[in-house]
């Protein structure tokens, strides 16, 4: 099993390079496109939140009324960074084992 492996990394172990080199090159940026996410880059965790144009503005009169209790947006926007915050964290505990 270990020889398939060799063989295949000396073969196509360019590719795990160049996957990685990407990932590093743009792990600086956060698009829209991709909807909710989160990234490391070195160490700093950038946390991207997408609202459609009414839930933005819906938001911000949220935040006008300051009823934070009765806030279902404010509730889903914390509720989703905190599942990026602790899913990113716990992707880098794994990384570390």
């Amino acid at each position: 099993m270990q020889q398939a492996f060799d063989d295949w990394a000396s073969e196509y172990g360019y590719m795990a390079t160049e996957i990685y080199e990407e990932i590093k090159g743009t792990s600086h940026l956060l698009d829209v496109e991709d909807s909710n996410h989160a990234k490391w880059h070195e160490d700093q965790l950038g946390v991207l939140i997408v609202l459609p144009y009414a839930h933005a503005m819906a938001f911000a009169v949220e935040q006008a009324m300051s009823d934070f209790e009765n806030s279902p947006l404010h509730n889903h926007v914390f509720s989703t960074i905190s599942q990026l915050i602790m899913n990113s964290v716990g992707s880098m505990e794994d990384t570390e084992d």
